[in-house]
């Protein structure tokens, strides 16, 4: 009974159970009336044949077979009446009215009508006991069955509540349970991703701190060692060295902390429509300039922009990325190209590009190539792209740009209303 297979199998069996009980003593009530009606229309036809012979002054009754006249015992009052009859014990049905010529009681033997309805008592019984235990052991085995999916399914969250994260409950069917096994399963095999990533970035933030954390170090040891050894002072270049490496290690915890605010989906309630040519424009206005002062071009295409709903900010800080993405990894006197298309935004460059194998691993925090791993970067420009992406329900393509050079990103959004 703890099972709840087990009792919602009991529960539906007591529903069915009165339900059938209702309706099959309905049935009997129904089809009992309708003999009595058969019974009383005869009586009436009888009836009204007896009083026209006795009004033609036949003196005769209309009695037919099974049918008699009169009455034993106390008078009843006129209209249909069923009662036993002293001789015999026979139950008779009677119809009873008061003529011009005196009362007239006629009445029919319905011990045929009685024994039918008792076959129909004792048919009704039995067929409604027997469905009552087919339906119970059929209820039970449905029970069963669906607790040992269940069983599968809790097995399988057991594997995964003790850790492993590669199990998978893959359970057969087209029902309720094997969608939720299949939801748990992806889930799951979200989580391990999940999982693999963190431990991936970990892996990464202890590589990108440790080189800042390394010089810091190493610069307060020379200066201490200064001061103390070779009385040498603390110069203001020193104190620069340090500070500029304290800022590196504080600009990587704060993208970090954006980015996780950013993947929370923080910020979602605020959503707003904004205009993209507007928020394009804005960007191009502010980023222009650090463009022509590195020797290279930016050229922007818009055609049937819309609206996104989202936050305007975010979508700047998206766009801000991609261009400090090219420029810092692009091509020198390269063109850099903006383009809105319908519900498409795409940044390119014309720099070494990303190779194929490599452009999933790139959308990860504080992922950079080993050629870029010594820059000023951190590797949270294009994890950033996604993750503002995703919390606007956008899609983020890598490919590569016009002549198979360079890097282009699109962004695909689905959600775009018209101006």
């Amino acid at each position: 009974m703890r099972l709840s297979a087990v009792r919602q199998a009991l529960g539906f069996l007591v529903l069915f159970s009165v339900i059938s009980v209702v309706a099959w003593g309905g049935t009997y009530l129904l089809v009992w009336q309708e003999m009595l009606r058969t019974v009383d229309a005869r009586l009436t036809a009888r009836m009204e044949a007896t009083i026209a012979n006795l009004d033609a002054g036949d003196g005769l009754l209309a009695v037919g077979a099974g049918e008699t006249t009169g009455f034993v015992g106390d008078a009843p009052p006129e209209g249909f009446r069923t009662l036993n009859a002293e001789i015999a014990n026979i139950e008779m049905r009677y119809l009873i009215r008061t003529t011009a010529h005196g009362r007239v009681e006629l009445g029919e033997n319905t011990e045929r009508q009685e024994e039918l309805r008792d076959i129909l008592a004792a048919g009704m019984q039995i067929s409604l006991a027997a469905t009552i235990v087919l339906t119970a052991l059929f209820a039970l085995w449905i029970a069963r069955r669906s607790q040992e999916r269940l069983n599968v399914i809790n097995a399988g969250l057991t594997r995964v509540a003790q850790g492993d994260l590669a199990a998978r409950i893959a359970l057969r069917g087209q029902d309720d349970l094997s969608m939720l096994a299949d939801r748990i399963d992806t889930t799951t095999a979200r989580l391990d991703t999940v999982m693999t990533q963190i431990r991936v970035q970990s892996s990464n933030i202890a590589h990108d701190l440790r080189t800042p954390l390394a010089r810091l170090r190493a610069q307060i040891e020379r200066c201490l060692l200064d001061l103390i050894e070779r009385d040498q002072p603390v110069t203001q270049s020193d104190l620069e060295t340090a500070l500029a490496q304290i800022d590196r290690l504080t600009a990587t915890f704060e993208a970090l902390l954006r980015l996780a605010r950013i993947e929370s989906g923080a910020g979602r309630d605020a959503f707003e429509p904004v205009n993209m040519r507007a928020l394009i424009d804005e960007v191009v206005e502010t980023y222009g300039p650090v463009v022509e002062d590195a020797g290279q071009v930016l050229t922007v295409a818009i055609e049937d922009a819309g609206a996104v709903h989202g936050d305007h900010n975010m979508l700047v800080q998206l766009l801000a990325n991609l261009l400090q993405n090219a420029l810092r990894h692009g091509a020198a006197m390269q063109t850099i190209a903006i383009r809105m298309y319908g519900h498409q935004l795409s940044v390119t460059d014309q720099g070494p590009g990303i190779p194929v194998e490599h452009r999933e691993a790139v959308l990860q925090p504080l992922y950079q190539g080993e050629a870029t791993r010594q820059g000023d970067g951190f590797g949270l420009g294009l994890a950033l792209v996604r993750a503002i992406a995703e919390l606007h329900n956008a899609e983020v393509a890598l490919s590569e740009g016009p002549g198979d050079r360079g890097l282009c990103v699109t962004l695909t959004f689905p959600k775009l209303t018209e101006l």
